[in-house]
């Protein structure tokens, strides 16, 4: 049988586990692959993969991952080794600690904001800055 592949309109394409709209998950959820969050979840998401809180989507949970992108609504920290993105439906209350950091027109951010340089960014004699001084404090509405 041939995998079928989901596509939002995000444009995630492959997402292993999907919550969809609908659904209520309390608890945590460990994954080694993408999670795409169109539901509601109360608990902690932690992923190899990247993780996608969708346009529906009410998520209460600290969510670490490889890239992390809300269209939805987080109250919660955001822990991501590439980028953190908000996009214009996006809300996240929480803190956000990413290799990058992005909100696009509309989307609202309320919390602390912390960029931590990826390998690429760091040549081989290059030390990792001192983290606390790339610590900001934002309220922020594009």
């Amino acid at each position: 049988m041939a995998r079928r592949t989901h596509d939002d309109a995000l444009g995630v394409v492959g997402a292993e586990t999907i919550i969809g709209a609908g659904v209520v998950v309390h608890g945590e959820l460990d994954s080694q692959s993408d999670v795409m969050i169109d539901g509601e979840l109360e608990g902690n998401i932690t992923t190899t993969g990247d993780i996608v809180i969708g346009v529906n989507a009410k998520v209460k949970a600290t969510v670490k991952g490889a890239n992390v992108t809300v269209a939805g609504q987080l109250k919660g920290d955001i822990h991501a080794l590439g980028e953190a993105a908000i996009r214009e439906t996006g809300q996240v209350n929480g803190d956000i600690t990413a290799g990058g950091i992005a909100i696009s027109s509309g989307g609202i951010f309320v919390g602390r904001s912390r960029m931590m340089p990826t390998e690429s960014h760091l040549s081989p004699s290059q030390p990792a800055p001192d983290t606390n001084s790339n610590d900001h404090e934002t309220t922020s509405k594009h």
